[in-house]
């Protein structure tokens, strides 16, 4: 499941934030099966 921060989503696995939820559940479900982080998911990734 992944958490909602004002207007973005993160990922409860790694903890890196999406500008929307579909993105960031994929995140949580890559990072949840390969206990790893994906390149081309994580590009979408906010920067803080």
């Amino acid at each position: 499941m992944v958490k909602r921060i004002g207007k973005n989503f993160q990922c409860e696995a790694c903890g890196l934030k999406y500008p929307n939820k579909a993105i960031a559940e994929k995140c949580q479900a890559w990072c949840t099966k390969n206990n790893s982080c994906n390149l081309e998911i994580i590009r979408h990734a906010l920067k803080d």
